[in-house]
């Protein structure tokens, strides 16, 4: 299996998990503040509309102690952060022990013990997150998996890789299909 496809099938479990979701509770999602980030979290509202899920929405600077301690004071059972919480993976398991998580990101990864956090990341798989595949690109993939009726939105896959300056004369491998599913 290359490394193309171990992310695919690292997408396939996530999807699985998101399924087992409990559609009456309140999802916490959290994105990261810049193009990337605010393109990740439209892409998973969307995916969470059409799954008729409820959810509340936070876009912060930066994922930190301070703004962990602050949400795990919150009452909610699953939280997805998108294009955030990599580096802070350590306090996320710790700081929100119990709790359904996902992490749907690109950036580089603080560690390797996710615990049972559900995280989606190239750069488990060898694929360079920081030029290849923006946050958003891999919310897109983690949507589409779960319903391909989301390749709609690939155009603010898009988006958030050129705001994560990631076409530099075109894009690489990953954000090349999602530039081609956007065309079509």
């Amino acid at each position: 299996m290359d490394c193309y496809e171990e992310f695919d099938e690292q997408l396939k479990r996530a999807a699985e998990e998101f399924r087992k979701l409990d559609k009456k509770e309140v999802i916490r999602v959290i994105s990261h503040l810049d193009a990337d980030g605010i393109s990740a979290c439209s892409i998973m509202i969307k995916l969470l509309n059409n799954e008729n899920c409820k959810y509340s929405v936070s876009i912060v600077q930066q994922l930190n102690k301070a703004v962990l301690s602050q949400l795990a004071a919150e009452p909610y059972n699953c939280f997805i952060f998108t294009d955030i919480g990599s580096g802070v993976l350590k306090d996320i398991k710790e700081m929100l022990n119990g709790r359904k998580v996902f992490v749907l990101d690109h950036h580089s990864i603080d560690g390797n013990d996710f615990g049972s956090i559900v995280f989606v990341n190239p750069h488990i798989c060898g694929i360079d997150g920081g030029r290849e595949i923006s946050g958003a690109g891999v919310v897109f993939r983690f949507a589409c998996a779960v319903d391909k009726a989301m390749e709609e939105l690939a155009h603010i896959a898009i988006i958030g890789a050129i705001g994560d300056l990631q076409e530099n004369n075109g894009f690489l491998r990953l954000n090349d299909e999602i530039l081609r599913i956007a065309v079509q």
